[in-house]
């Protein structure tokens, strides 16, 4: 650094220099310091290249991610939050971390899934982290993978549901589907949508659907919702007051 000897003080900055003031009062002058990291840097300081793993991974995991959130886009576009995307990131990333065969930066979503524990962790998963099931629904519930049924003996609406305060009808569907997550496509089949009063009696409540093709990754999704009349129609309440949530995996 130089000093400047001037009748007056010089602060701020001239093409590459920069002038300012030291702890001593005086005034100095100094070239500007490179700053930030170049392309070719970037490419070849090993230092980098935890970074540049994590980055490749995490690219391959926000793809599957995305394929993962359409697999029951009918529910999720109904029943959602704002961080819902980025949860199905970290979802993604969580089944990739049981690929313990790859290195780092190779590690891929597909060797994953191969582990029991990786499907475990789809189930629970919510669309809408602010209304989760088990939140909105106060009952016992049955699934059965055989016959492709949920259940709820001796339903009763009123007691069994949380209700929002302007709601007025309840829907209940399901959705049982196959990702293929190798392929990243998927088949999806969906429920009849069973509607409630919220002063409805007491009754079985069975929703049923089809078991879709294929054997690969099967997931079945519940869905619970809500309504208003409106005029001579129903009025499905926003979003943020519904619920979806992954049921069971296989």
């Amino acid at each position: 650094m130089a000093k400047v000897i001037a009748p007056f003080k010089i602060v701020g900055t001239l093409d590459d220099l920069v002038f300012y003031i030291d702890q001593e009062k005086e005034n100095r002058v100094k070239t500007k310091g490179k700053t930030g990291v170049s392309s070719e840097e970037f490419k070849r300081n090993p230092i980098f290249n935890k970074v540049k793993n994590h980055s490749k991974e995490f690219g391959r995991c926000t793809k599957k991610a995305q394929s993962f959130r359409f697999v029951a886009h009918h529910f999720n576009n109904r029943a959602k939050d704002g961080s819902f995307a980025g949860r199905s990131n970290r979802l993604m990333l969580d089944v990739m971390n049981e690929d313990e065969t790859s290195v780092h930066g190779e590690r891929t979503v597909e060797i994953g899934m191969q582990t029991n524990d990786a499907k475990e962790y789809f189930i629970g998963f919510e669309g809408n982290k602010l209304r989760t099931l088990k939140k909105v629904l106060n009952a016992k519930w049955h699934w059965n993978e055989e016959t492709s049924e949920f259940s709820i003996d001796k339903f009763l609406p009123k007691k069994n549901i949380d209700w929002p305060k302007e709601a007025e009808f309840l829907h209940i569907a399901i959705a049982r589907a196959n990702w293929n997550y190798i392929d990243n496509n998927f088949s999806t089949e969906y429920s009849e949508e069973l509607i409630f009063e919220k002063e409805e009696e007491e009754s079985n409540l069975v929703i049923k659907t089809n078991i879709p093709k294929g054997n690969h990754l099967q997931l079945t999704f519940l869905f619970i919702g809500f309504s208003l009349q409106y005029r001579k129609k129903l009025k499905e309440l926003k979003r943020i007051n519904n619920t979806v949530s992954i049921i069971w995996s296989k």
